[in-house]
C-alpha cells in the first residue's frame, strides 16, 4: 500500500496557520486604539506580571544601596501624658541637639506603651515592653511614680550614681527619686521627676502623679540617654 506524503486540507497543521493568518489579518485591520485593546485583553497579565517585577527589582536595588539607619537613642513612654503631635517636633530637636546624621541616625521616642486601657492591649504591650527590654533596644523610661517604682524594683534601672556626670549629678540632686531594689537593699537614685521641665510644665496633660524617667540598666546607648535628659531639663 502506497504510503501517503500529503496533509489534507483539514489537516491540523493547516488549521493552526489558518487561525495564525485570521488573527494577522484581524490585527491589520483594526485602528491602533483597537489594536491596543485586544493585545492588552490577552497580555495584560503578563505585562503586570512584568511591572510587578521591575517594581520588586528597583525596590531590591533601593533598598540595597540606601543607607542603613541604626536607632542610636530609644525613649519608652509607658501611659504617655504629652499630645502625641508634639513628640515629632521634640524629635528634631533632640536630632539637632544630638547632631545626628537622619540619613543613618534615628531617635525613637515610642509613646505607645499603655497600661491604662483594655486588659487585652495593656498584656500585650507590657509583653512587648519586656522583650524590647530584653533584647537591650530601650535606654530610657518615661513613665508614671506607680509603674516607675515597679521598674525600680526589678531592678531595671542603672543607678544615676554610676552614669551621670557630676555637674548634671549635682544640678539635679533635689529631683530624684531614691529606692532599693530586690537585689540592693542600698538607697540610690534611679530617677528623676520630670515635673519641673519645659515638656511637662507645658504639655502634659495630667496632674494625677509625676512622671520619672530613668536610664536602662542594659542600654546600649547610655551616654545618648544622658544627654536626652541633660537636654530636656535644660530645656528654656
Amino acid at each position: 500500500m502506497p504510503k501517503k506524503t500529503r496533509l489534507g486540507d483539514d489537516a491540523a497543521i493547516y488549521q493552526q496557520k489558518n487561525t495564525q493568518m485570521s488573527e494577522k489579518e484581524k490585527l491589520k485591520n483594526m485602528s491602533w486604539k483597537d489594536r491596543f485593546d485586544y493585545i492588552w485583553e490577552y497580555y495584560k497579565y503578563h505585562g503586570l506580571a512584568i511591572v510587578l517585577a521591575i517594581i520588586l527589582i528597583i525596590y531590591t536595588v533601593i533598598t540595597i544601596l540606601k543607607p542603613k539607619t541604626e536607632t542610636i537613642l530609644y525613649a519608652a513612654i509607658v501611659n504617655n501624658p504629652i499630645p502625641i503631635d508634639v513628640w515629632p517636633e521634640y524629635k528634631d530637636k533632640l536630632t539637632d541637639y544630638l547632631e545626628l546624621d537622619p540619613e543613618t541616625e534615628d531617635i525613637f521616642l515610642n509613646y505607645n506603651f499603655y497600661f491604662n486601657t483594655t486588659s487585652d492591649y495593656e498584656v500585650g504591650m507590657r509583653q512587648v515592653l519586656s522583650y524590647h527590654l530584653a533584647a537591650s533596644e530601650i535606654d530610657l523610661i518615661i513613665a508614671p511614680l506607680s509603674e516607675f517604682s515597679q521598674y525600680v524594683k526589678f531592678g531595671f534601672f542603672d543607678p544615676l550614681s554610676d552614669q551621670l556626670p557630676t555637674d548634671l549629678y549635682s544640678l539635679l540632686t533635689d529631683k530624684f527619686y531614691l529606692s532599693s531594689t530586690e537585689d540592693n537593699p542600698r538607697v540610690s537614685a534611679y530617677g528623676i521627676y520630670l515635673t519641673d521641665t519645659k515638656l511637662f510644665r507645658e504639655y502634659s496633660i495630667t496632674t494625677e502623679e509625676p512622671y520619672l524617667i530613668g536610664i536602662v540598666v542594659n542600654s546600649k546607648y547610655k551616654k545618648n540617654a544622658i544627654e536626652f535628659i541633660r537636654y530636656i531639663f535644660s530645656e528654656k
